[in-house]
């Protein structure tokens, strides 16, 4: 096959941060981008972030881009004021697709490029040029933060077309079910042994069943073998299991088929049920148009990830604790909508949300009652699909990128 000469002196620079956005954001548009110009040269710069796994490099390394540049590399050209040299180019412009967005400026200020960015977040930037969301909510709440109309565009969501873009898996089970016990190591050594207590009460239920755990590239090995062991099993009520390679068994002998995370989309599109907690994976579950039960556990609210100023509350010594157990605690009993971005964006509660103290017993049974009433699933699948983002987002946002790289002056033009 030939493969077309890259235009050394045009590229656009994709900067992202963790896997989540790698693969629901990155992936797509590096795709689109490569399907609408062979020739860009497209590089992808990895930013530092609280939440990395330190596997970022590994996953954008799979994706085709023309180089991949690490959080560590951003760090070292920090004192020079320069950037990594296979980011420079002649004509081009810098893409955020996750991370901070002063840490994007930052890179595009020492590439002298403009920067656009794709976000959820609306905070404005002076550098930014130009600001592409998901939906019009996210457009009026950028433009009340500050951020010029002109400088608004509505894409569309991403991770449809992430989703979208994988075949479900062909060794489903009857029912098929995924278990979401979350990303951040702290939360998730609890999270862990409650999913493993619902599935070890279901699985006497339903013979035929087929469990499956993606694995969050976030969590660490000592969290995913701690939560197993069920170290934490007693703040939430769950039970320890046993590793057996990549499968988990229960006490009962039920079994829990670990696998990669980057595999979660084709489980989720083949799966009857997701047990999860609330984040942007349940806007994953609601694109991939799988009904889930949604579980906001406040049996220990010091536990729960808060991000900005909540995740160094709980880090203030002797007093971190209650405070951060406070503030969460405030947090829930304030909310004023859903926990799970569907029933947010729907306004209307396709997902079942348990949001409070919690035990094994009660959320299996809540989960039972879904996987026994196919009528009701079928309800909510349709409402999802008649509510959810669909795809064309990153075909739409490749199309705008490779309009302004094109009205984008040249280095040259920039010096003079």
């Amino acid at each position: 096959m030939n493969v077309p000469e890259r235009a050394a002196d045009r590229a656009v620079v994709l900067v992202s941060n963790g896997p989540g956005e790698l693969h629901a954001w990155t992936r797509p548009v590096l795709t689109a981008l490569r399907a609408a110009d062979p020739t860009l040269r497209i590089p992808i710069a990895l930013i530092p972030c609280q939440f990395a796994s330190g596997r970022e490099a590994e996953i954008a390394g799979g994706f085709g881009a023309d180089a991949v540049t690490t959080p560590a590399r951003f760090l070292r050209t920090v004192p020079t004021g320069r950037a990594p040299s296979e980011l420079h180019a002649e004509r081009g412009l810098v893409l955020q697709l996750g991370g901070g967005v002063a840490l994007a400026a930052q890179l595009a200020s020492r590439l002298q490029l403009p920067l656009h960015r794709y976000a959820y977040t609306v905070a404005p930037h002076p550098a930014l040029r130009r600001l592409y969301v998901p939906d019009p909510r996210t457009a009026t709440r950028a433009r009340r933060s500050g951020t010029p109309s002109g400088r608004i565009e509505v894409v569309g969501d991403l991770v449809a077309d992430a989703v979208v873009a994988s075949e479900p898996v062909t060794d489903a089970g009857d029912p098929h079910v995924l278990i979401l016990p979350g990303s951040r190591d702290g939360f998730a050594r609890p999270l862990i042994p409650l999913m493993l207590a619902i599935v070890d009460r279901l699985a006497g239920r339903y013979p035929n069943a087929r469990f499956v755990w993606p694995v969050s590239g976030l969590l660490s090995e000592a969290t995913i073998a701690d939560g197993i062991a069920g170290t934490e099993a007693h703040l939430l009520g769950g039970i320890a299991g046993r590793r057996d390679g990549d499968v988990v068994v229960t006490p009962n002998g039920a079994r829990v088929t670990m696998v990669r995370e980057e595999e979660r989309y084709a489980q989720m599109r083949a799966a009857d049920l997701a047990v999860t907690i609330p984040g942007t994976n349940t806007l994953e579950l609601g694109i991939a148009g799988l009904p889930a039960l949604v579980v906001l556990p406040m049996n220990a609210p010091e536990r729960i990830p808060l991000e900005g100023a909540g995740h160094w509350l709980g880090l203030i010594p002797w007093i971190g604790t209650p405070l951060k157990r406070a503030a969460v605690r405030a947090f829930v009993h304030g909310l004023k909508q859903p926990v799970s971005l569907p029933n947010r964006i729907a306004r209307e509660p396709i997902f079942e949300e348990v949001a409070g103290i919690v035990d094994a017993v009660d959320l299996a049974d809540r989960a039972a009652a879904l996987l026994d009433d196919p009528g009701d699933r079928a309800r909510r699948r349709d409402r999802l699909r008649a509510t959810m983002p669909g795809p064309g987002a990153s075909a739409r946002l490749a199309e705008r990128v490779l309009q302004a790289l094109g009205q984008a002056t040249t280095a040259t033009e920039r010096r003079g």
